[in-house]
């Protein structure tokens, strides 16, 4: 029976935001027990059934994904034949009933999104696990192929209370004995300097996210920008920064996938967050302030999987208030 325990929150040392090749190394990951079925169950405490895991991936047509919000359909009622609905789901299917378990228990639920969901939200390939989410509420309607469906709304956790992988909260733990240290040799009149140091150094290591990594290591390292290649340290180490187009946070916040992310160096990094610097949709860079020989547009250095979406160049410069006469 233990093989079939659910487990919920993150798993090993798998951040938000890691990448699988295939459904099967998903599952040897153990984030989701299923090589196809979309949704993963377990006994919770109790012995009862719950799920802890689904995957997006062209599921059913009435499937929603924004984002920060998913509208789930249930499991049951197709063919399996053709994937056709042909009769009405129940919850005494064993993940309908899973999901409507964790969401009286408050369980989370990991989301693991496969190329061929959401295409904003979803990888160019493979699957990838993108964090912690709560389940809202659910209930029943009359889906687009006339049969009636289980429903289930689920909100992502906010970015600052996504629960730390047991690696990464070790990594917390070990840096904030450091700062501590650090604090204690300060002198009396600046402890508050060494303990804003310390914040800082956690939150820059854990926001350089598993997605943003892997765009820096598509682009090696080179700003896709100015074309700048920066070497840092004694050992030449290269170095370059994840910028989110659409920045993370707040209501209207972007996601920490792929679409939304570049590969700058700081200073077209700071450029961009400040709108000095936009986008536009067939990917030229603008440069509002632009003199002398500096050109005010170059085209945005791309590489074939990383696809940049429309919809987060359009929303910085909605922030931005950009119009059509500024391109």
């Amino acid at each position: 029976m233990a093989a079939y325990r659910a487990f919920f929150g993150h798993v090993d040392q798998f951040p938000p935001g890691a990448h699988f090749e295939s459904r099967q190394a998903v599952k040897d990951a153990k984030l989701h027990k299923e090589r196809e079925a979309g949704i993963s169950w377990g006994l919770d405490s109790d012995g009862v059934r719950a799920a802890d895991a689904i995957v997006l991936n062209q599921g059913y047509e009435d499937d929603l994904d924004n984002w920060d919000e998913v509208v789930y359909t249930g499991a049951g009622g197709r063919d399996r034949n053709t994937g056709r609905q042909i009769e009405d789901q129940t919850w005494e299917n064993r993940g309908n009933a899973g999901l409507r378990r964790s969401r009286i228990s408050a369980n989370p639920i990991r989301v693991i999104r496969g190329s061929e969901g959401e295409r904003d939200y979803s990888p160019a390939s493979g699957y990838r696990y993108d964090g912690l989410y709560e389940i809202a509420e659910e209930w029943t309607e009359v889906g687009k192929a006339g049969f009636r469906i289980c429903r289930f709304r689920l909100r992502r956790l906010p970015a600052e209370t996504q629960e730390l992988t047991p690696i990464e909260q070790q990594l917390r733990e070990a840096l904030d004995q450091q700062g501590q240290g650090a604090a204690d040799q300060s002198s009396a009149d600046a402890p508050e300097v060494a303990t804003r140091r310390r914040k800082t150094t956690v939150e820059r290591i854990v926001r350089d996210t598993a997605v943003v990594r892997r765009v820096k290591g598509w682009h090696e390292y080179t700003c896709q920008i100015c074309g700048l290649a920066l070497t840092v340290g004694a050992e030449g180490k290269s170095y370059a920064e994840g910028a989110h187009i659409q920045a993370l946070g707040g209501s209207a916040g972007g996601p920490d996938v792929e679409g939304n992310v570049l590969c700058l160096c700081p200073n077209c990094h700071v450029r961009l967050d400040r709108g000095a610097l936009f986008l536009t949709d067939d990917l030229h860079v603008v440069d509002r302030y632009a003199e002398g020989l500096t050109p005010r547009s170059v085209p945005l250095r791309t590489v074939e999987r990383h696809r940049i979406r429309k919809r987060f160049l359009r929303a910085h410069r909605r922030f931005w208030r950009i119009s059509e006469t500024d391109h």
